[in-house]
């Protein structure tokens, strides 16, 4: 193609793909059966070692296969990019930050697909199951009111904020630093 779509970036720790289009979404399908929706303009990390990504452009489908050949996970801290972010719809509160990047531990780590349960976040950060669950009752409520679709489920919910970069490493790293020995490593 005469374009350029999308682009895989190693920051140290894992694979993170970036949409650098303007109007075509980007589906990653990994081998473990992880699916990711990526907007333009939006990145996320790739916790999954091998799978596609796939778009289409104009009547064409497209499907690139992908394979990491350095080590998901990696013990070297990366740098943080950027000075700001800015933050595009719903304003997420200090709370539902940490709960939300919580539950998505083990794929900003690099290590899983799989997120946490509603136990295990409220056990970390020592609350109750229902406090967490009313938390993010009241994230699924403002992001329905602005249309936001597919994030009835928790993992609708997680897959959108970090394809959208509302959770992401960064965050993870803000979050060890203001609470050292919390989160497992």
């Amino acid at each position: 193609m005469h374009r350029i779509t999308g682009e895989f970036r190693w920051n140290g720790l894992v694979w993170w793909l970036h949409n650098v289009g303007t109007s075509t979404r980007l589906l990653v399908f990994g081998t473990n059966g992880a699916r990711i929706e990526l907007p333009p303009g939006t990145e996320c990390a790739l916790p999954m070692p091998a799978g596609s990504v796939s778009f289409v452009a104009g009547p064409t489908p497209y499907q690139l296969l992908y394979r990491a050949d350095e080590p998901v996970v990696s013990m070297r801290a990366p740098d943080a990019p950027g000075e700001a972010t800015i933050e595009f719809g719903t304003t997420l509160t200090d709370r539902e930050t940490i709960y939300l990047t919580t539950f998505a531990l083990s794929r900003l780590r690099g290590s899983s697909v799989a997120l946490l349960s509603y136990a295990e976040v409220a056990q970390l950060w020592n609350v109750s199951e229902k406090t967490v669950d009313n938390t993010l009752q009241r994230v699924r409520g403002r992001m329905k009111q602005e249309g936001v679709r597919n994030t009835e489920t928790l993992e609708g919910l997680v897959n959108h904020l970090l394809a959208h970069g509302r959770i992401g490493l960064s965050t993870l790293h803000a979050i060890e630093e203001a609470h050292p020995g919390t989160l497992p490593r």
